[in-house]
């Protein structure tokens, strides 16, 4: 009696044959399944790299304007309180750049303003930056003009708003804005002459509608601060590292009127929308995945049917039921694999096209892109491969069970 494995593959490629020349029934059956299966891992597979690549963009956006994590002191959770000053020195410093993950620290504060054109008026928050800033991360939402440099030791009158701003009050590059610090009364409020040195649009429609951003210098005296005075620490840490976990540790390490805010804390309910993207591509990853199996199980039983004599002959040749079953499971093998084949070529060269040229677009205002965002993980990609092979074969031991149903000897008359 024949075991070897050889032996099943070359019946496997006998029946590839027969039925690539239109003699077989199943043929036709088989396009179809190929196809189905192609299109749902189509599905699938663009599900996880725009589902991921709209986390990854709003995140990126989230991090770029206040960091991965805050340092400030033990007030309110809102970002957009007014700033309570922290004594920056060496040493508070050196705790925070000493943890491994910390890739970068930059100083900001924050003061709510007004600003005026010469017809129109609007309120904003004013984020004052230092020269640490990185400009690379914010460079990228700039519309118009540029950002202003900033030197340590001297003041810049300039400013950078946003696309909102810029319409509101009817204003462009270029232009002088009044900006009003409102203080305690009876103090009146403080009057500083800013110059537009460049306009931004983040997506973000809260961040968009809030903040502006300023040297870090203004802030300083209009609070009356000193130099080493500033409103928070903002930290960026390395790829890879988890943010919660590092706001944990560097806040056992930080004084005790100080805390270390995460962004996933700071704006809790945007982090939790976000995670609801990774139930609703597994659902659809489940949908597919049991529409694959149903419709190879469906052409496998086909197959089976229409070889039934073969079987029969095998069976009074003396094979057994294992080894007939391996012949079938390699057909739907080549089936699953090569419909695996054409709709990973499909779904990542559309991916690659809309990450290149941006063909779909998007409401700016609901989604925070104009686009939809394609980022590629190799290992969700790889996963959903291997696990879409692996669950459908497994499935497929069920019909492939009717093959130890067949009597051999009724078979063989069977017509």
């Amino acid at each position: 009696m024949i075991r070897n494995w050889i032996f099943p593959l070359w019946i496997g490629r006998r029946l590839r044959h027969a039925d690539s020349s239109g003699r077989s029934f199943s043929g036709p059956v088989i396009a179809v399944v190929t196809f189905a299966v192609a299109v749902s891992c189509v599905v699938m597979i663009i599900a996880i790299v725009t589902g991921t690549g709209l986390q990854h963009e709003i995140k990126n956006k989230i991090y770029s304007f206040r960091g991965h994590i805050q340092v400030k002191k033990y007030v309110d959770d809102a970002d957009l309180l007014e700033s309570e000053s922290i004594v920056l020195n060496e040493a508070l410093l050196s705790a925070i750049k000493a943890h491994p993950s910390v890739r970068h620290v930059q100083s900001s504060a924050y003061r709510t303003a007004i600003l005026k054109s010469s017809n129109y008026f609007d309120g904003c928050v004013l984020k004052g930056l230092d020269e640490h800033f990185d400009a690379n991360r914010l460079g990228s939402y700039l519309t118009a003009g540029k950002f202003f440099q900033k030197r340590k030791g001297s003041e810049s009158d300039s400013m950078v708003i946003s696309a909102h701003h810029a319409r509101v009050l009817d204003v462009k590059v270029g232009d002088r804005l009044a900006v009003h610090f409102i203080r305690e009364a009876p103090k009146p409020p403080l009057l500083r002459y800013l110059y537009i040195s460049g306009i931004y649009e983040s997506g973000v429609e809260d961040v968009d509608k809030q903040f502006a951003w300023v040297d870090i210098d203004v802030i300083r005296s209009v609070n009356r601060w000193e130099t080493d005075e500033v409103g928070a620490l903002e930290v960026f840490i390395k790829e890879g590292s988890k943010p919660e976990e590092v706001a944990a540790e560097l806040s056992a390490v930080l004084p005790f009127d100080l805390q270390a805010v995460s962004a996933q804390m700071a704006f809790r309910q945007l982090f939790q929308w976000m995670d609801l993207f990774d139930i609703n591509i597994l659902i659809i990853i489940i949908v597919m995945v049991v529409v694959s199996a149903i419709n190879l199980s469906s052409a496998l039983m086909i197959l089976i049917v229409e070889r039934t004599r073969m079987i029969g002959l095998l069976k009074a040749l003396g094979a057994e039921n294992a080894l007939i079953t391996k012949i079938f499971l390699y057909k739907a093998f080549v089936v699953l694999t090569r419909g695996l084949f054409i709709g990973n070529v499909v779904a990542l060269g559309y991916a690659w096209m809309q990450r290149e040229w941006k063909i779909i677009k998007l409401d700016q205002t609901a989604y925070f892109v104009d686009s939809v965002p394609v980022h590629f993980e190799p290992v969700w990609i790889l996963s959903v491969n291997v696990g879409t092979l692996a669950v459908c074969l497994l499935i497929l031991l069920l019909p492939a069970r009717y093959i130890s149903a067949i009597p051999a000897a009724k078979v063989l008359k069977f017509e």
